[in-house]
């Protein structure tokens, strides 16, 4: 990059002021809410949603043997089924490690204020079966199955997807008038040193390329800022609950994603650039 050129575009930035700062957070903000939402997607689907995982089926139960009965036949009608009967003490200690902040007041409610629980563990393909055959047994009530919860998700999921889209596109459309309203000012403004470069032999491209890269660094910075918070999260969701982990390709094109707006943006602040006579 010439000296000339890097004075330039060190120059258009510096003359961007407030309107350049509002690119960079417009894009900021728009990276990372779509890496989040990107992240937060990749864990539901691996962890909740994927299809290698086995289903859940719970059952309460009006006693222990009860429950252990049921478990002699399950091993019999569902070999592949990991079945575990619960007792009301271990049902209220599993409350008590979901909840830690309760556990006081779970630990003060007596032993039959909780239910016995058979939980079985089975592959989705035989989850309905399964459910099914449960619901038919008697003694057992059947109380909740993962299929239950998993359809909501999804409908919640590509709900939250598609408004978190429409968010983003919106700060991005809005980076993009902003870099293309700063760089038609500046056009306006620098008219006649632009006259001079031409008069003395100056090339277009030699012109119209400082712009360019000055768009494309305004929106660039949005995106190097969201992507430094996004590995900051991802680092710390290794070791918290926060469901947010990256695929490493994902961060590549919310580093393209900036550049490409602000160069668009540039271009179309450009028109205002007269043609060489």
């Amino acid at each position: 990059m010439s000296r000339h050129l890097l004075r330039e575009i060190v120059r258009q930035l510096r003359e961007s002021g407030g309107s350049g700062v509002v690119a960079v957070v417009l894009v900021f903000v728009a990276t990372l809410l779509a890496g989040t939402l990107v992240g937060v997607r990749s864990w539901v689907v691996t962890e909740l949603l994927s299809t290698d995982k086995p289903a859940t089926v719970t059952v309460t139960l009006p006693s222990i043997a009860v429950g252990n009965a049921l478990v002699e036949e399950l091993r019999t009608r569902f070999p592949s089924a990991d079945p575990a009967v619960l007792a009301p003490a271990e049902v209220r200690a599993e409350l008590a490690s979901w909840f830690p902040d309760i556990a006081g007041a779970l630990a003060a409610v007596p032993d039959d204020g909780f239910p016995s629980l058979l939980i079985v563990q089975v592959a989705r393909r035989d989850e309905e079966t399964l459910a099914s055959w449960l619901s038919q047994r008697s003694g057992g009530g059947l109380a909740a199955g993962s299929r239950q919860w998993r359809e909501p998700l999804q409908r919640a999921l590509a709900g939250a997807l598609a408004g978190g889209l429409a968010l983003t596109l919106t700060l991005l459309v809005g980076c993009c008038i902003v870099v293309l309203l700063v760089v038609r000012l500046m056009v306006l403004a620098h008219a006649d040193e632009i006259e001079i470069m031409r008069l003395i032999g100056a090339r277009e491209r030699e012109i119209r390329v400082p712009y360019l890269v000055s768009g494309a660094t305004l929106a660039g910075l949005g995106s190097l800022f969201g992507i430094a918070s996004l590995s900051l999260l991802d680092t710390f969701s290794h070791s918290s609950f926060l469901p947010v982990h990256l695929p490493g390709d994902a961060f590549l094109v919310l580093a393209l994603i900036g550049p490409v707006v602000g160069i668009v943006g540039a271009l179309f602040g450009l028109a205002a650039l007269p043609r060489e006579p």
